[in-house]
């Protein structure tokens, strides 16, 4: 059995709140002690994007955009046009490969990657651009 601890604590209210304050202060100094503070992270509740996010997104939008857009005169995938939109509408990253080059990459729709709201905002600045830029809806 390992003795490293993980705990996490939802605060929905009072009674939570006050579990997460207790234990802290029942904690913190004994690890601390030990050379292993405790690390306390608090950050909003965000759902990981939802499967019929994705199932509109590909099955709906990107489908109706690969089989009705055309653009001088060819048409292009669902892949093509799911890169084309990722790459306008995602917040770029940048990441550090081993050998040391710093790289800037989209973002990525897979699970856990992207939350619930961010999932919806992305699917509407697609839809915007593909009716205004295309007569395309859905």
């Amino acid at each position: 059995m390992s003795d490293a601890v993980h705990r996490e604590f939802l605060l929905t209210g009072e009674a939570p709140a006050g579990a997460l304050w207790q234990f802290v202060k029942s904690n913190a100094r004994a690890f601390a002690e030990r050379g292993h503070p405790l690390r306390v992270i608090v950050t909003d509740e965000e759902e990981d994007r939802l499967d019929q996010q994705i199932r509109f997104y590909f099955g709906v939008v990107i489908k109706a955009v690969a089989e009705r857009v055309w653009v001088d005169g060819r048409k292009f995938s669902k892949e093509s046009w799911h890169e084309h939109f990722a790459r306008k509408f995602l917040p770029p990253t940048e990441i550090v490969l081993p050998d040391g080059e710093v790289v800037i990459v989209r973002a990525s729709i897979a699970r856990g990657k992207i939350g619930v709201r961010a999932m919806a905002e992305f699917t509407e600045e697609v839809l915007a651009e593909i009716a205004t830029e295309h007569g395309v809806t859905v």
